[in-house]
C-alpha cells in the first residue's frame, strides 16, 4: 500500500457568509501563475490590515495582457500555493457571475455582503497602470486599497495618476490597522521586504522549458 497522501488544499469559497461583519481582503489578478511573490503582498496585507481573511480572485481575463492560462487551472495553483493558511480562500466568484472587471466583482461582493469590511489588495507593480483599468475611480470610491511595495515598482507607482489623485487620502502607514474601517476614497502603501517573483519571468522561463 502506498504511504502517499493527497496534498491539503483549501475549498473554492465563492463568496464569504452572507451575514459576515469581518474584516476582508480581496486580492484580484491573472495570477499567470500565482507564485510566492503574490503571497508575501497577501501575508503582508493581512498581518498589517489585521485581516479576518483573504478572497484571492483569479481573474477570467485581462484585457490588459495577453490570454491566461485555462481558468481553473489557475484556480487550482492559487490553492497549492495558499496551501494550509486557514483564513485564505480562493473563489471563483468572477468566473461564475460571468463577470469580467473589477468594478463589477467589487459590487458583486458589496451586495453579497453588505456589513463586511472590504480591502482590495494590490502590489505597487499593479498600482502603477490602476488608472488603465475600466472604471478605476469606482473601484477607488467603492471600498478601500492597500498597496504593498514591489521591486522596482515604489516610486513610479507613487507617482500614478492614482497616488496624485487620491493623495489626501492616504492614511500614515502608520495606521495602517485602520483602513478595513475608513470610507472610501482611502488607501494605504506597506512597505515591506521585497520578493523578486514574477508572472512574466515564469511564464517566459515556463515557454523557454
Amino acid at each position: 500500500m502506498s504511504n502517499s497522501t493527497v496534498p491539503f488544499l483549501p475549498p473554492v469559497r465563492t463568496l464569504p457568509p452572507s451575514q459576515t461583519d469581518q474584516r476582508i481582503g480581496l486580492f484580484g489578478g491573472s495570477f499567470d501563475p500565482p507564485h510566492s511573490g503574490h503571497r508575501h503582498v497577501a501575508i503582508t496585507a493581512m498581518k498589517r490590515l489585521h485581516l479576518d481573511w483573504v478572497y484571492w480572485l483569479p481573474a477570467r481575463g485581462n484585457p490588459l495582457k495577453s490570454e491566461p492560462a485555462d481558468f481553473y487551472d489557475r484556480v487550482h495553483a492559487v490553492r497549492e500555493l495558499i496551501g494550509h493558511h486557514p483564513r485564505m480562500f480562493v473563489s471563483d466568484f468572477e468566473h461564475w457571475a460571468g463577470l469580467r472587471y473589477t468594478a463589477d466583482v467589487v459590487r458583486g461582493f458589496a451586495a453579497n455582503c453588505p456589513r463586511a469590511n472590504f480591502v482590495w489588495l494590490m502590489g505597487a507593480d499593479s498600482l502603477q497602470n490602476f488608472h488603465d483599468w475600466k472604471n478605476w475611480q469606482t473601484v477607488a470610491a467603492a471600498l478601500p486599497l492597500c498597496v504593498v511595495s514591489r521591486p522596482n515598482a515604489g516610486p513610479r507607482a507613487l507617482r500614478s495618476p492614482f497616488a496624485r489623485r487620491y493623495a489626501a487620502n492616504r492614511l500614515p502607514e502608520r495606521d495602517a490597522a485602520l483602513l478595513p474601517f475608513e470610507a472610501p476614497p482611502a488607501w494605504v502603501y506597506l512597505k515591506a521586504p521585497f520578493d523578486p517573483s514574477s508572472s512574466t519571468q515564469l511564464r517566459t522561463h515556463r515557454q523557454k522549458s
